[in-house]
């Protein structure tokens, strides 16, 4: 079960295509485990590797888009594309301890009617959800999700958009229990709006606790990066249920949302988006993440010491 899904066909620079949602694994970068023929079809759908079960989906389109009957090549669960346990725990006190420091800085500033616009820290994507980014992703202690050569999914990614593929924004969603379903959206909308361009940029989520369908997973419509086919439709939906630290590469336009966190816990989720260079020049959304749009929070309150740690001080102080 300890292996990445990667959602939906996604084409490449080549315009060769990948599987719709397969679990990576540790062939995956070569091909399939060898297996040159395989070229899964616009509607197929291939479950994680938890279960290994083939589901049926109806037709995008037509054309070339028929659904094939080939099955594709079993599935070895691995080690090697996600985070390790002391990597998880890492990125998930790093998300809480973030979120609690914007809190009781807006507590102590009164800039609670500021929260629903948003800060360049903090933005709320719906009702308990949080858009947050933090600055000790950028330090070397997590280096393992910013460097290329160290994020174990970068064969995946650079399989996807090529070797030249440029991280280009990272952060967390959180979300609160009672937290109700994020609206249907897709990320990014199609550069080219007269004919369907290879994959541009793609997302990988990373849930920090083992996804069930109570504490909000993350739900994708299959097929809604083909241009022309944007529409969310019920019966095309497919909600991954992966375990912490389990990657869940997606194309960057392809229409998802965040279901109802009926648990009593928070469920975090670190993401990073990278795009392939074009001429020198990568992708950035200047949408979603432009920090022109909010208000700087500006510096972090810190944290009041406990009596504990008062008394502590107190006799570093006198030695």
């Amino acid at each position: 079960r300890e292996t990445p899904c990667r959602i939906d066909r996604i084409q490449t620079k080549k315009n060769t295509s990948v599987s719709k949602i397969v679990s990576a694994t540790e062939s995956e970068a070569s091909s399939h485990d060898g297996s040159e023929n395989y070229s899964p079809s616009a509607v197929e759908i291939i479950r994680s590797a938890d279960n290994g079960q083939l589901s049926k989906a109806g037709k995008i389109g037509t054309g070339s888009r028929r659904q094939r009957n080939k099955i594709p090549p079993p599935m070895v669960p691995s080690t090697h594309y996600r985070l390790t346990p002391a990597q998880i725990s890492k990125c998930y006190y790093a998300c809480i301890d973030h979120y609690e420091t914007v809190m009781r800085t807006v507590k102590a500033r009164s800039l609670h009617h500021d929260l629903t616009d948003g800060f360049d820290v903090l933005r709320e994507r719906g009702r308990g959800r949080y858009d947050m980014e933090l600055p000790v992703f950028d330090t070397a202690e997590f280096s393992f999700l910013t460097d290329s050569k160290k994020s174990a999914w970068m064969p995946v990614v650079n399989k996807i958009l090529g070797q030249d593929a440029a991280l280009v924004h990272k952060g967390c969603f959180l979300s609160l229990p009672g937290s109700e379903t994020q609206v249907y959206h897709q990320d990014g909308l199609h550069l080219n709006k007269k004919c369907q361009k290879p994959c541009h940029a793609v997302n990988v989520f990373i849930p920090l606790i083992d996804y069930d369908m109570t504490n909000g997973p993350t739900e994708f419509c299959l097929g809604t990066h083909y241009l022309g086919y944007e529409n969310y439709v019920k019966d095309m939906v497919y909600t991954p249920c992966v375990i912490a630290g389990t990657p869940i590469i997606f194309d960057y336009r392809l229409g998802h949302r965040g279901l109802k966190n009926t648990s009593q816990s928070l469920r975090a989720v670190v993401y990073l988006t990278y795009s392939s260079v074009a001429s020198g020049k990568e992708f950035r959304d200047s949408v979603n993440f432009s920090r022109k749009r909010y208000r700087k929070l500006g510096e972090f309150v810190e944290r009041p010491l406990s009596r504990e740690e008062r008394a502590n001080k107190r006799r570093k102080q006198k030695k």
